[in-house]
């Protein structure tokens, strides 16, 4: 016969056991909540410029130069985008004459912003430095002084040359 406290000690490790065996198959119950961050959004900004002479031929086309003669033109520059830019500018020749490879006989231009000088000189070479940001909607003009040295000589005689000013942006 068994003693009564093995009896019991079975009777409490089965009761263990079988607390254990409810809480493994059973529910447990808890309180939860959440929160949330919906429709997060990221968006790029538009990085875009034009300029009032943007058709072939509309900032400068002069016929008939001879050495000494000038002429004066205007661009307007628009931020036609959604974030401030600095831009600066060059110039490239469709075909080269010697109005553009030569750079003291040769075309010569002075660009403006407003009083202050740009650049002097070639117009091959021409280097317009980074303005200052210019805001959404906002403008900025240049002036161009567009010559042909007295010293050109009969040699530029009949010669014609194509070129583009490229405006580049940069945010």
């Amino acid at each position: 016969m068994r003693s009564r406290s093995t009896v019991d000690s079975l009777a409490v490790a089965a009761l263990g056991l079988l607390a254990l065996a409810s809480m493994a198959g059973g529910t447990n119950a808890s309180f939860t909540a959440t929160t949330a961050n919906p429709s997060n959004l990221f968006a790029t900004a538009t990085l875009s410029l034009s300029n009032d002479k943007s058709t072939a031929g509309s900032l400068v086309s002069l016929s008939n130069m001879v050495p000494g003669d000038t002429a004066n033109r205007t661009v307007v520059i628009t931020n036609t985008g959604n974030v401030g830019f600095t831009f600066t500018g060059n110039a490239a020749p469709q075909i080269a004459t010697s109005l553009w490879t030569d750079t003291v006989n040769g075309l010569q231009i002075s660009v403006k912003r407003g009083l202050t000088v740009l650049y002097t000189g070639a117009l091959k070479n021409l280097a317009i430095p980074a303005s200052g940001t210019i805001a959404p909607a906002a403008t900025d003009t240049l002036t161009f002084d567009f010559s042909l040295p007295t010293t050109a000589d009969n040699t530029f005689q009949g010669l014609s040359q194509t070129f583009t000013i490229t405006y580049t942006a940069t945010q």
